[in-house]
């Protein structure tokens, strides 16, 4: 797959899962380092140190703060993948465990089930993902993410 059209995918899921999870009621906010210093790296934003602690952290923020009606917050990262396994991406969340703990990976497929979620440190970890209908802290209904499934299928599924 091209480089362009990873980019395409990644971001059509990104859309996907915020839209899903506004319809079941969370509040979802670019969180994340392409949404937040987007504008500043178009406008000539030095290029972050790397090594720099501060720097790791900024890189390594999840795409969305999700919050719900109550006011409890969750960080969430999206990725779209079209391989189950992927070894480099447990690593890369495991480098950004230390900073977010908390957060959630919630990787979009564009084969059922389209819809798994983890912690960071359990991803990293184990490489463990749960089925998102299953997750005891964002809580989606099952018909919700079934509708949701069908767009995954229209946009995400490669062309042969």
């Amino acid at each position: 797959m091209k480089f362009s059209e990873r980019i395409l995918k990644a971001r059509i899921a990104e859309t996907v899962v915020s839209e899903m999870l506004k319809e079941a009621g969370y509040f979802v906010y670019r969180y994340g380092y392409e949404g937040l210093l987007q504008s500043l790296v178009q406008d000539g934003l030095p290029q972050m140190r790397k090594g720099d602690i501060e720097a790791d952290k900024v890189r390594s923020m999840p795409d969305f703060l999700v919050m719900d009606k109550t006011g409890d917050v969750s960080f969430v990262e999206v990725k779209y993948r079209e391989k189950r396994e992927d070894e480099e991406l447990r690593e890369r969340l495991g480098r950004a465990a230390r900073y977010w703990q908390e957060a959630k990976v919630l990787i979009v497929y564009p084969t059922e089930p389209h819809f798994l979620i983890s912690s960071f440190p359990v991803f990293a970890k184990t490489g463990k993902l749960y089925l998102l209908e299953n997750d005891k802290f964002i809580k989606v209904p099952r018909k919700l993410i079934m509708d949701y499934s069908k767009l995954c299928k229209k946009y995400l599924i490669r062309e042969q």
